[in-house]
């Protein structure tokens, strides 16, 4: 079996291999509230996975009732060895505080199950992206016809990437969705940063009440707002150009980044930036040369989490940008769906061409962003 058929494997039976590894991991990870003992766990490990394979060998899981079905039996088996099993062997072993010792996951059970969950779910994520890779360069009857195979010497085809870029305009696409994308992340950062370090450094009740209306901006989408939008954008002369994209982005920008940049500033000393003031730095050069480098991690976890929904979106350019000089990589993906059929390798191609500036980005900004997230959790 080559890796594609293994990854093609996983996705069509990801269902069952998710509902065994959630039964094996419930069984492993949550014993030690009941006995420490090694062997122990391993047992709990094995009731959960035996009783979740037993309940989709027997009925599978495409009804929800026989998904609650599986769900019951599942709980009662495991039930069933703690409070029955472990109770019999070595009572004695019960942990004296559950709240230290809940979940062992320096156990070697439970290093090999989250290495093996990471696993699986790595090849679930990157199958799709494999799929359109793959499927970009083959023919049209190719791609249904063995869409997990790379294509061979006379299969392969750039007939896609050469349609999307001269015939379909991506070219034009990709520059207005680089400019809106680029020019967005610029004024999110540079707002989200005066405005974090003006909430970090100014301590009173009014401060929490412009924290808070910052943060509302969360909890409501910005689609709901869709007609005052477009009037707004048409009173001020921007419907059809991609000026009118870059403030409803930043709009939708601003709040996510207020609420990680703010976090971060509050947890640098306070006696650093008062001696670089006793120093006679101004407060713009505090902020420049000691805020900003140490919340580096955070303005990349910043632009990340906001460049994928600014450089993705379709709703908005749908809505205000008609003109072909002025549409985006998504909408004029979109145009590439007919009514009654569709060219999957000039789509394909597309799309694999727009995930590339994605991907560049994260790769170089990756450490940054997984500081920014882990510093986020612990100062949060």
């Amino acid at each position: 079996m080559s890796v594609i058929d293994a990854v093609a494997w996983v996705v069509r039976y990801s269902d069952v291999l998710a509902w065994i590894l959630f039964g094996t991991a419930v069984g492993g990870f949550v014993t030690p509230r009941f006995n420490t003992n090694t062997l122990a766990i391993w047992g709990g490990a094995l009731f959960g996975f035996g009783a979740a394979t037993i309940t989709v060998v027997l009925a599978g899981l495409k009804d929800p009732m026989v998904v609650l079905a599986a769900a019951t039996i599942l709980a009662i088996a495991l039930a069933g060895y703690w409070f029955g099993v472990l109770r019999i062997w070595h009572p004695e072993r019960r942990p004296s505080n559950r709240m230290v010792e809940r979940f062992h996951f320096n156990t070697i059970f439970g290093q090999l199950m989250s290495h093996l969950i990471l696993i699986v779910w790595v090849l679930i994520v990157l199958a799709p992206f494999w799929v359109m890779l793959v499927n970009s360069l083959k023919p049209k009857r190719e791609i249904f016809r063995s869409p997990f195979d790379f294509p061979t010497a006379e299969q392969r085809t750039l007939e896609g990437y050469k349609s999307a870029w001269i015939d379909g305009n991506f070219d034009v696409y990709f520059k207005n969705s680089i400019t809106v994308s680029i020019n967005s992340i610029l004024l999110i950062l540079i707002i989200g940063v005066l405005a974090s370090y003006a909430l970090a450094n100014w301590r009173s009740r009014g401060s929490s009440m412009v924290y808070l209306y910052f943060i509302a901006g969360l909890m409501i989408p910005i689609r709901l707002g869709t007609i005052n939008i477009v009037t707004i954008v048409q009173a001020l002369g921007l419907n059809g150009r991609l000026e009118g994209l870059i403030p409803i982005y930043v709009a939708m920008g601003v709040p996510m980044a207020v609420f990680v940049l703010t976090s971060f500033m509050r947890g640098i000393p306070q006696d650093l930036l008062d001696a670089a003031r006793m120093d006679g730095a101004s407060e713009f050069q505090v902020l420049w040369r000691i805020v900003v480098p140490l919340v580096r991690p955070a303005l990349a976890t910043v632009v990340i989490l906001n460049l994928i929904p600014i450089y993705n979106d379709l709703w908005f350019p749908l809505i205000l940008t008609r003109s072909e000089s002025v549409r985006t990589v998504t909408y004029g993906v979109s145009l590439l769906f007919g009514q009654y059929q569709s060219d999957w390798n000039a789509i394909l191609s597309t799309l694999s061409l727009a995930s590339v500036p994605v991907l560049i980005i994260y790769l170089l900004m990756s450490k940054q962003f997984i500081q920014g997230l882990t510093a986020g959790a612990v100062k949060g």
